[in-house]
């Protein structure tokens, strides 16, 4: 039986990954229509916000690694 993909992720390689998916989201949020402006802003903060979370956590796992 394998393991579960996180904890096989000691590069960060899923936190770039769910942050290019955030940011893709961002970018869906801004032209979702549906959506008053005030809220579509607050979609796109929110996305962006995750984004740099999980950009943060990437080089947290890369960091420790570097000379």
């Amino acid at each position: 039986m394998l393991g579960a993909p996180e904890q096989l992720d000691i590069f960060g390689y899923r936190a770039r990954r769910l942050a290019e998916i955030n940011r893709v989201a961002a970018d869906a949020a801004r032209v979702a229509y549906n959506f008053p402006p005030s809220v579509r802003e607050e979609r796109v903060q929110h996305y962006l916000a995750e984004a740099a979370r999980y950009d943060a956590l990437a080089s947290q796992a890369t960091g420790s690694i570097e000379p």
